[in-house]
């Protein structure tokens, strides 16, 4: 156990509100008694880079990050116990105070809407420390354990931006709580363990389940893989904000091998390499990737019929907040993911909510959650219904080509299953014939029975055309007009053409219609 108040390097401390971690305890040059080197977390805090005088006594990862302070400027630390008992332990002074403050509230009110409960009843409540079960600490300086065995329930601890400094600290805790199964140490900066370290600290975090680690500048993913080696049973982790950039390819064998849900939010991963690594956590069911700068997502090639191996049981997925370009070819990609449910993102603000839903809903098919609303059948139907419609056009134009076809299904891989649902969409495809403005007509002479064939226009009025039939067929030796009629074959009639001021579309004649006069 550390003693009290020990600075050693490596150990934490804050002044004010800034946090550093001491780097060198020893004598400057040129001036009497002891002094302390610490880099701060601001990189703007300090005055040098650990260089004084022309001597290097430390090194700094930012310029003006250090600085030499004296031992006594440092305040006290605690240990966690200490902390404890000063939030959640209520003294005679406190209760004396409490009970007087209501007291003087009740003469103001003239009522008596307060009961003063007695000092012996919630000071035993409260300092029953095996009864506590959610504690938190966060921003107090501890920087040790103390004697936590009075704890006989608590489940989940809250030691974040405290003064916790080396993972054999985290583990004199977790040992000393056997029932504690989530762990919260974010804005700790944490001194990398040996090897040696990692092997003699597995037994101490057996019980933990859930852990987080938001801003702890954990530096790589190789080395949260080597340090996730001490917690076997692990099922959920935050590594928020810690500016991970890379995720590479792992061995999970003795590492994270039961973690079902991880947090990757605001750091940046947005390679596709990155993504593929993170899909062979073997027992990952929930991830989120909010604003990681991801612009497209990619997973290996497979036939519109098959899954990806990747994430084999990923089912919530996160996306909020990233710059992705090509919202359609992500939601084609997703739909390879064998066991998606619910996706969260942000709507593509070039189109409509209710065409991003149709999008979504309409690619993946296993969908349940979108957004954090459930999908109806109603909704998919009518999604799915959506897509079949709108790639009509480009289906139609490469259905004869069994190269271009197989492009087109890669690149909508819920058409084939539309298809086999609701059919063909040739009724939705445009009409490309053109449409012509002349008619091809039989004239004939219902006396003689001759009859000539004409290409007229379709807005040619009977006068017109009367003196047309006048010309083909000679002057009429019959001393009265000509008399017209349409021969309607579909209906076996004939339609009298006696109005010479209409056109031949105003009888809604058509191409090869039969006139006869």
């Amino acid at each position: 156990m550390i003693p009290p108040n020990h600075l050693e390097v490596g150990v934490r401390i804050r002044i004010g509100q800034h946090y550093g971690t001491i780097r060198y305890i020893g004598e400057v040059a040129n001036t009497e008694g002891e002094w302390v080197g610490v880099e701060w977390d601001d990189p703007q805090r300090g005055k040098h880079s650990g260089i004084v005088n022309g001597v290097e006594y430390f090194q700094t990862s930012a310029e003006n990050s250090g600085s030499m302070i004296r031992p006594e400027k440092i305040p006290s630390f605690w240990t966690l116990l200490e902390a404890i008992h000063d939030k959640y332990i209520v003294t005679e002074d406190t209760l004396r105070l409490d009970a007087e403050m209501m007291m003087e509230v009740q003469k103001q009110l003239h009522a008596s809407l307060f009961e003063v409960v007695g000092m012996e009843k919630i000071g035993g409540k409260q300092s029953n420390l095996s009864h506590l079960v959610d504690v938190s600490v966060a921003y107090s300086p501890v920087n040790s354990a103390g004697d936590l065995s009075s704890f006989k329930r608590l489940r989940s601890l809250d030691v974040s931006a405290t003064l916790i400094w080396n993972w054999k600290i985290v583990g004199q805790i977790t040992a000393q709580i056997p029932t504690l199964e989530e762990l919260n140490l974010s804005n700790n900066r944490l001194v990398r363990p040996t090897e040696e370290e990692i092997s003699s600290l597995v037994t101490k975090f057996h019980n933990l389940k859930k852990l987080i680690l938001k801003k702890c500048a954990l530096g790589s993913w190789p080395e949260l893989v080597r340090l996730a080696r001490m917690w076997p049973l692990l099922e959920s982790l935050s590594l928020e904000d810690n500016d991970l950039c890379l995720v590479t390819e792992e061995s999970y064998e003795f590492a994270l091998t039961q973690l079902s849900s991880l947090d990757l939010q605001n750091n940046h991963i947005s390679g596709r390499e990155s993504i593929h690594a993170l899909g062979r956590l073997p027992a990952l069911q929930e991830l989120s990737l909010n604003a990681n700068g991801i612009e497209e997502i990619v997973f290996p090639d497979c036939r519109h019929t098959e899954k990806t191996e990747l994430f084999p049981k990923l089912q919530v997925l996160y996306l909020r907040e990233n710059p992705i370009v090509n919202q359609c070819a992500a939601f084609n990609e997703l739909d390879k993911l064998a066991s998606l449910e619910h996706l969260t993102i942000d709507p593509d603000p070039r189109v409509s909510y209710e065409e991003t839903v149709a999008r979504v809903v309409g690619s993946i098919g296993g969908l349940k959650m979108f957004n954090r609303s459930a999908i109806t059948e109603k909704l998919r139907r009518d999604s799915e219904c959506d897509m079949w419609k709108m790639y009509a056009v480009q289906w139609a134009q490469v259905r004869t080509d069994a190269q271009q076809l197989k492009a087109f299904f890669k690149a909508h891989r819920m058409y084939p299953r539309v298809m086999e649902r609701l059919g063909s969409p040739e009724q939705f495809l445009p009409d490309n014939r053109t449409v012509s403005n002349m008619l091809n007509l039989h004239l004939l002479n219902e006396r003689t029975g001759e009859t000539r064939q004409k290409k007229v226009p379709k807005r040619i009025n009977l006068q017109t055309l009367e003196n047309l039939i006048m010309k083909l067929f000679g002057p009429s030796e019959h001393p009265n007009p000509l008399q017209l009629s349409l021969l309607d074959r579909k209906r076996d009639v004939r339609i009298p053409l006696d109005n010479h001021g209409k056109s031949l579309d105003f009888y809604s004649v058509e191409d090869q219609d039969t006139i006869v006069f």
